[in-house]
């Protein structure tokens, strides 16, 4: 096999914090509804050349994992957060932003956001076309679809980490009877305080109210919070009710790609479970389109605005017994808009190439 060409979008070795024997992980796949007990870690959320088949990415990806493992073994050792320096809290931020724009999920939602804008724009690419006499049919221009093979999310994702550090990040041990598992899209963007009051998409890395799930193994989760809007008591939470864990898990089912994972296979039952209560609210969709306005511009072409969003997933977190709203009458927004203008200009000046490296910043 060729160097570094199964490339995992989830890292093997934080399959192996929720493995049994560090070789084997335990998988429910929610499509057939089928229950896997050993199936093998190497081919799990993997891909040929996912990212490139330039080796020198995937060598600074899993040198990038090797700094967050690092972290993590720390954090599951002491069973604390305050191991860690303020500096490794914020580059360990990163990381889960980083994990949540490289998996296969963020990268279909990127596909279809670009195949929804390019049927947009079939129409009149038809009728220039055909006014320029070109022999070409409808059928093959509706059938023509966009493969991208490069991912905008995954740069967000590694350059975006500092728009989280006005979050809160607490260390959720879980001493109940039920484990936590986790998705193939193990990082959940969640907004219990706006989900419901909001029409549109609440769950941007930037949104006021964000929440941020990212379980590292069987009996700890990270949590991260807008802590404008919530109240958490301490920076270590304990939880020892079963409904508690439960709810948290089905944030992992309802933004599952394909497959849901687990250490010990007398679990699955409960698993099962969960996903029949709440599978009627898992999306069918990656994303949501809304044209929210049109005018009619100087050249006499019509101009629409889009908005699009994850699909807004209707789930109750107001019954976690250690997490409290706050009162406030601040309403849906950014929570810091000039960090977020000073970090989109990072993003295009790498795009366009005016930054190629850490030595043009």
């Amino acid at each position: 096999m060729a160097q570094n060409k199964n490339q995992h979008y989830i890292p093997k070795f934080y399959f192996k914090q929720f493995s049994q024997n560090g070789k084997t992980i335990c998988v429910f796949n929610i499509s057939k509804e089928l229950s896997i007990e050993n199936a093998p870690i190497t081919g799990q959320c993997s891909k040929d050349y996912f990212y490139s088949k330039n080796i020198e990415v995937e060598k600074t990806f899993a040198w990038l994992e090797g700094l967050a493992r690092t972290k993590l073994d720390l954090i599951i050792g002491s069973k604390k957060l305050d191991c860690l320096s303020k500096d490794e809290i914020e580059h360990l931020k990163s990381h889960i932003l980083f994990q949540h724009g490289r998996t296969k999920f963020a990268y279909d939602r990127e596909n279809d956001m670009a195949n929804y804008m390019f049927d947009l724009l079939k129409p009149k690419m038809y009728a220039d076309a055909k006014e320029a006499g070109e022999d070409i049919s409808w059928e093959s221009i509706r059938d023509t679809k966009i493969v991208l093979n490069s991912s905008h999310s995954l740069l967000v994702s590694m350059v975006s980490g500092p728009l989280l550090n006005d979050l809160n990040m607490v260390l959720l041990e879980n001493e109940s009877k039920i484990d936590f598992i986790f998705s193939d899209n193990p990082v959940v963007f969640f907004n219990s305080f706006f989900n419901e009051t909001y029409y549109g998409g609440t769950t941007g890395i930037a949104s006021r109210g964000l929440q941020i799930f990212y379980p590292i193994n069987t009996r700890f989760m990270l949590f991260l919070y807008d802590p404008i809007f919530y109240d958490v008591p301490n920076p270590k939470i304990r939880i020892t009710k079963n409904k508690d864990i439960q709810r948290l898990n089905g944030l992992q089912v309802l933004n599952c790609d394909k497959n849901i994972y687990f250490q010990n296979f007398n679990m699955k039952d409960k698993i099962i479970e969960r996903y029949g209560q709440i599978k009627t609210k898992i999306p069918n969709k990656k994303n949501e389109y809304e044209i929210m306005g049109s005018r009619i511009a100087e050249d006499g072409t019509n101009r629409e605005l889009l908005r699009t969003s994850a699909p807004k997933i209707h789930y109750n977190l107001h019954k976690l017994s250690f997490l409290k709203h706050r009162i406030t009458d601040m309403p849906y927004g950014v929570r810091n808009p000039r960090l977020v203008d000073l970090n989109n200009k990072l993003i295009d000046a790498i795009s366009n190439g005016t930054i190629k490296s850490m030595g043009d910043l």
